[in-house]
């Protein structure tokens, strides 16, 4: 799929596009390790998103996604002349999983020298600095379908695993 990074608005209509894909009547948490969809998302990622906006990573998929869909429509009708500056104003004030699934990529981007440079002496303790979910003590973990552990915190959602 499109990137998250380099092809944000793409990556956005890709997803809201075919939500009517079986990949979306899985788990977020299991859909967001869908490269055809997530491109470059992975399991450290996913965890951290879905920790920033409080969902359980047991939660369809699609209901979460048909939400963004059906605000961005009431958006568009609500005022059909913004201006791509107020656009984006109201992204930044009303963040969302696929605006998260481009901006958390780019905070570990940003911050790459100190977080991913080996030569960099501290290195991992910054990135462990930066976690706030992933390998987190006291956070929940479970793991999914596809044996990914997944860490959360709070209820893990309607179709978590028994």
């Amino acid at each position: 799929g499109p990137c998250v990074l380099s092809e944000y608005q793409a990556f956005r209509e890709n997803v809201l596009k075919n939500l009517d894909d079986k990949a979306f009547d899985k788990p977020i948490c299991e859909a967001l390790l869908n490269q055809k969809f997530f491109n470059g998302i992975g399991n450290y990622l996913r965890a951290e998103i879905l920790y920033r906006l409080k969902i359980p990573p047991f939660e369809k998929a699609r209901t979460v996604l048909e939400a963004l869909k059906d605000q961005e429509q009431a958006r568009r009708k609500k005022n059909p002349s913004l201006t791509l500056s107020k656009k984006l104003k109201l992204m930044r004030e009303n963040l969302d999983l696929l605006e998260l699934c481009h901006t958390v990529p780019m905070e570990v981007i940003a911050a790459e020298k100190q977080l991913l440079d080996p030569d960099h002496s501290d290195n991992h303790t910054a990135f462990k600095n930066w976690l706030q979910c992933y390998l987190v003590p006291g956070m929940s973990s479970l793991r999914d379908r596809n044996g990914r552990t997944i860490w959360f915190q709070g209820e893990p959602g309607p179709m978590a695993p028994k």
